[in-house]
């Protein structure tokens, strides 16, 4: 995307100014809406300002003059996988309060016969396998996912032997959002909250999806780019309203395994290592969703882009979005 470059030439240069772009509004939209993308909200952040914050598009399938424009304030996106990093935080805020030890098996907190630590889980070496057929149960109409009942569809595909990997717990990579949003089941169980009360968010609702998932920690929280955009800024000053101690946000983003990869992670954060360069965040990826939330290695800027596109489907459309996003990557990252 046209507007991924000159929002991290802002992210490399860290500038407390606005970043001026030569390229027109239309062009840029223009340029979305080739890679069918009909609207996009990028925020750039230090620890103390916003640098830049732009929306671009309108809360319509496509550009018309009677649009309304998507406000980075009040349009409200679905996070995907970015809904991850929450659980991480709320985790840590137990562990310092001595209610949640990340080593014992979760056994110790719910009623199931897995092995498997919080640590194990929120690093995704659990175990827990793929089940495409199940998951693909877990999508379901508008917000239909208010009457499952989340306990149950988290047990009832763990207690599915077939779920699992031949391996024993934190011996082997498998990303999972079952195992995120057991981790979330442990934390309502302690702290007695359910999800959406771990996040402030006053925001206007002025979206609601047409799909939902019955997982929904692992993928589902909703915000608006800006509220996004103070939520990482707080990660960029070690969450201080939120944990007590700095080494809590030190040990979130602590690498679990030291084997050479693309990706590595933490607690329900990641690494990614792209052209020399290392960024921590998330990425967030759902149907006709394509988000991104990295900062730089010594999270000194981040950059938070949420935006309607679809690289989930095998069609001509998707890899579109994918050979822009990819293009997109390949000509700022020099820049970082």
């Amino acid at each position: 995307m046209i507007v991924l470059i000159f929002l991290f030439v802002a992210f490399a240069q860290g500038s407390r100014y606005v970043v001026q772009c030569s390229l027109s509004r239309t062009s840029i939209e223009n340029s979305l809406y080739a890679a069918n993308i009909n609207r996009l909200a990028a925020i750039v952040v230090n620890s103390t300002h916003f640098l830049y914050e732009q929306t671009v598009g309108y809360n319509a399938s496509r550009i018309i003059d009677t649009g309304r424009l998507i406000d980075s304030c009040k349009t409200i996106f679905v996070l995907a996988s970015i809904s991850k990093t929450f659980i991480a935080v709320a985790v840590l805020q137990l562990v310092e309060f001595n209610k949640l030890d990340l080593d014992k098996d979760v056994n110790q907190y719910l009623l199931s016969h897995m092995k498997a630590g919080l640590f194990d889980l929120g690093t995704h070496t659990s175990g827990i396998g793929p089940n495409f057929d199940e998951e693909m149960k877990h999508y379901l109409p508008s917000d239909d996912f208010t009457k499952k009942n989340l306990s149950d569809t988290i047990l009832l595909y763990i207690n599915n032997k077939s779920n699992w990997l031949s391996k024993l717990p934190g011996t082997t990579f498998h990303y999972s959002n079952t195992g995120a949003s057991l981790v979330e089941l442990v934390i309502e169980q302690i702290a007695e909250i359910p999800f959406g009360r771990h996040v402030d968010n006053t925001s206007e609702l002025l979206y609601i999806p047409h799909f939902s998932v019955t997982d929904y920690p692992a993928g589902l929280l909703r915000m608006s780019a800006h509220s996004l955009a103070i939520y990482f800024q707080s990660f960029l000053n070690n969450f201080p309203s939120v944990l007590l101690n700095s080494s809590s946000v030190n040990e979130m983003i602590r690498v679990n395994r030291n084997e050479k990869a693309e990706v590595r992670f933490g607690l329900l954060w990641y690494w990614l290592n792209f052209h020399r360069s290392r960024f921590i965040g998330h990425r967030g990826v759902m149907l006709g969703i394509i988000n991104i939330m990295m900062a730089n290695a010594n999270r000194t800027l981040g950059v938070a882009i949420l935006s309607n596109g679809d690289v989930r489907k095998s069609d001509e459309s998707a890899k579109n979005v994918e050979v822009t996003n990819n293009e997109s990557y390949d000509q700022i990252v020099p820049l970082l």
